[in-house]
């Protein structure tokens, strides 16, 4: 009788080392996710700024809308889109523009924050590339060079030879956003490729539409900076509509 009880208090003393062992490897395993999550959170932080929409006001083809982060209270300018007052957002990065001055709200901004867009979800969502316009080609076919022209890839070729100076170039307008920092970005792309390039930004008063094929002259300028990673190996500007 003693060895069966001996057998029995070391079988009950396992089993409670188990049962122990157990609950340690839960806590473990809850702490490991607890923590996961925290450095997730931390790379979100990091990463994505999270805003609360107080104002908004459409014009040109944006919203301007005054939101709070962390405390903060701010103006940023988003292409046109619907948006909640009082709802929460998320955006990347973005390119602050000081004392920045709205033609078409007649209003100087102190500061404004240009973001490519905003989004209801903390994390992206991923997109997948058209197979019509597959990643590292132009979008369009060959388009005829304008007279007294060039092609896009003879900018692209020899960037430092058209530095600071005028240029014709024919082309299809691929994407198009008006009114940032007051002029219009388009984007044009002829067929051609040069140094591994095809798309030529423009910056333009004029107007332009996605899909039109259009001859333009305007100043090359290398290396432009507007700030906050936004920079151009070739861009040109003043861009006007022939």
């Amino acid at each position: 009788m003693k060895i069966i009880h001996a057998l029995f208090l070391s079988a009950s003393c396992f089993l409670a080392s188990c049962d122990n062992s157990d609950q340690a490897k839960s806590s473990a395993n809850r702490a490991s996710a607890t923590e996961a999550t925290a450095n997730i959170e931390e790379v979100l932080d990091a990463n994505t700024h999270k805003i609360v929409v107080n104002e908004k006001i459409a014009s040109g083809g944006y919203v301007y809308i005054k939101v709070t982060e962390k405390g903060k209270e701010y103006w940023m300018a988003v292409p046109g889109r619907p948006i909640e007052i009082g709802a929460t957002y998320y955006y990347d990065g973005g390119m602050e523009m000081q004392n920045f001055e709205s033609k078409t709200l007649n209003r100087t901004f102190e500061s404004v924050i240009f973001a490519e867009g905003i989004r209801n979800q903390a994390q992206k969502v991923k997109t997948v590339a058209k197979k019509s316009a597959p990643q590292g080609s132009p979008q369009v076919k060959d388009i005829e060079k304008a007279p007294n022209g060039i092609r896009i890839a003879e900018l692209f070729n020899n960037m430092n030879d058209y530095s600071n100076k005028e240029v014709i170039i024919k082309g299809q307008v691929v994407k198009v956003n008006n009114g940032v920092m007051n002029v219009n970005f388009v984007h044009l792309q002829d067929g051609t490729i040069g140094n591994g390039q095809y798309d030529i930004t423009v910056t333009t008063d004029d107007n332009f539409s996605v899909g039109e094929v259009v001859t333009i002259k305007g100043n090359v300028i290398l290396n432009k900076d507007f700030g906050a990673g936004y920079t151009y190996d070739v861009l040109v500007e003043k861009a006007v509509k022939l």
